[in-house]
């Protein structure tokens, strides 16, 4: 009797099991673990950065970042297939670690109807006088800037405000006549004096204010053109708006020459440039910088790291798009720019190794015991001369290196990626994106970003280098951040390599750690 009842229990569970058995699930669940065993095959994918679940990401700008009851939370451009044609959406993450984080519902999306037809491009964050999160947005194919908002205690649901479009493109004839473009807005509530400000960007960015966040004042260009330090062909676009310390910071990107800032005041309405900066140098690739402060006040950023893979290859894996790591933005007592990574990345570390005392003298090196092509590495140079640095991604047999250096003559960090692949001479374009670009532009390719830094009086160049198995983050003496893309092809290009070029310099202390992976397939 045992038996039989054993077998009529099996009978069922089998039909049940059979009832609830979906071949379209089944289909899906396979193309998922096929798209996973892609995206892990990839030699170049990183693996503590975050990147692209899956799909394409280019562009994959950050946006709308802010951190909300205990979470951070990060919008990000991807492309989404629609009506047969590709469409920019907004993908969204949270993490409660700048570390690992959970996919959630897509923040923004087009549904038929949507007079941002074309889909949904740069924008930010900010607080309504309620203290409701928004985001804001500029709506493609409406020519608009927008804005949706979330009550929900999570932000997984987003609705588009009733008062869309706030802000659009005059309509004329004469484009060249208009006084502004509706474009990658910036906007933030300011509780003393009860208004919204709203920066437009573009080649000018302009400048608005409102009352009820529908109705504008155009108050004129944001940075006043005897006031500009960027190039005449410089767009200001991706702009972000945020105060540190007493000053205040314009984060944003030219489209041509990558991310950069400017500092200064804000007051009665106007913005006084007092500094200019650069994040990105020609032939690197860091752009659409997205800031957000967080329960500690810490003012974080992160930026869309651009691949320079062949043509026709970018989602050969099906996948593209990286974000840099989470870097932290302040000023020193002397209003003096630092960048650091945040803290919360050492908990990655793992397999310590130390150097002690290594001396140099012109055309020697030092080749490390650790190896890997995920690692943080930190370096002190001290009493150096000449040129010097270190090697990274490097061959053994020297066919494959990347070098970071630093020339103690023309006061510059250099990245020298033309042997980073056996595919040598790597070059890459000197531009980001070709927008906005002069009328007499010619194209430029280099093997070399070339960071201008100079070191006060006997102060040490200190790194500390993040390599992830393409991409390359360097934060130098606490006041440079230097993002570069490469593709080693060889298996064993793993090695690190202290060296001398000219002159001498001491290697007081080098630390290297593996990182551990934050990335899920």
């Amino acid at each position: 009797m045992r038996h039989l009842i054993f077998a009529i229990c099996i009978l069922v569970v089998c039909k049940t099991a059979n009832a609830q058995y979906d071949p379209v699930i089944d289909t899906l669940a396979k193309a998922a673990r096929q798209l996973r065993d892609l995206k892990s095959s990839d030699p170049h994918r990183p693996i503590f950065h975050f990147v692209n679940p899956d799909g394409y990401g280019q562009p994959f700008d950050p946006n709308g970042a802010l951190f909300w009851n205990g979470r951070y939370h990060m919008g990000y451009i991807y492309q989404k297939e629609r009506n047969d044609k590709w469409e920019h959406l907004w993908g969204h993450i949270a993490s409660t670690d700048l570390l690992h984080w959970q996919i959630y519902p897509d923040m923004l999306t087009v549904v038929d109807g949507d007079a941002e037809k074309d889909g949904i491009f740069s924008g930010g964050s900010f607080l309504s006088r309620e203290g409701i999160p928004h985001v804001s947005y500029h709506g493609w194919g409406a020519n608009s800037n927008m804005a949706a908002y979330s009550v929900d205690p999570d932000l997984r649901k987003w609705v588009k405000s009733e008062l869309n479009p706030l802000l659009s493109t005059p309509v004329s004839s004469d484009s060249s006549a208009s006084p502004y473009t509706a474009w990658d807005p910036e906007i933030w509530y300011d509780n003393t004096e009860d208004c919204y400000y709203q920066i437009s960007g573009g080649n000018p960015a302009t400048l608005f204010k409102s009352r009820d966040l529908k109705n504008w004042i155009f108050l004129g260009d944001f940075i006043e053109s005897d006031k500009r330090l960027n190039l005449d062909f410089e767009d200001v676009s991706c702009p972000d708006f945020f105060k540190v310390g007493d000053k205040y910071v314009l984060l944003f990107i030219s489209h041509m020459r990558g991310a950069q800032y400017y500092i200064g005041t804000f007051a009665n309405d106007r913005f006084t440039v007092e500094g200019h900066g650069r994040m990105n140098w020609p032939g690197g690739t860091f752009f659409a910088p997205e800031q957000l402060v967080d329960d500690t006040g810490r003012n974080i950023y992160w930026g869309w790291i651009i691949e320079r893979k062949p043509v026709g290859q970018e989602w050969k894996y099906g996948w593209s798009g990286i974000l840099s790591l989470p870097r932290v933005f302040s000023l020193s007592e002397n209003n003096e720019v630092t960048i650091a990574p945040a803290e919360e990345l050492r908990t990655l570390r793992y397999n310590h190794y130390n150097h002690q005392g290594i001396k140099l003298t012109a055309g020697t090196k030092e080749i490390l015991t650790a190896k890997g092509k995920s690692l943080e590495i930190t370096a002190r140079f001290e009493k150096g001369s000449g040129t010097f640095g270190l090697k990274v991604f490097a061959s053994p047999d020297g066919r494959e290196q990347t070098i970071i250096k630093y020339d103690t003559k023309t006061e510059e960090l250099i990245v020298d990626f033309k042997n980073s692949s056996i595919h040598a001479p790597v070059l890459m374009p000197d531009y980001c994106i070709k927008y906005y670009q002069p009328s007499d532009f010619v194209e430029t390719l280099v093997s070399q970003q070339r960071v201008p830094m100079k070191l006060k009086e006997g102060e040490p160049l200190s790194l500390q280098v993040f390599i992830d198995r393409s991409v390359i983050e360097i934060f130098a003496n606490g006041r440079k951040c230097v993002t570069q893309v490469v593709y080693p092809q060889l298996m064993d290009s793993e090695q690190i390599i202290l060296f001398s070029e000219t002159g001498a310099v001491d290697v007081e202390d080098i630390h290297v750690w593996h990182m551990a992976a934050t990335n899920s397939y």
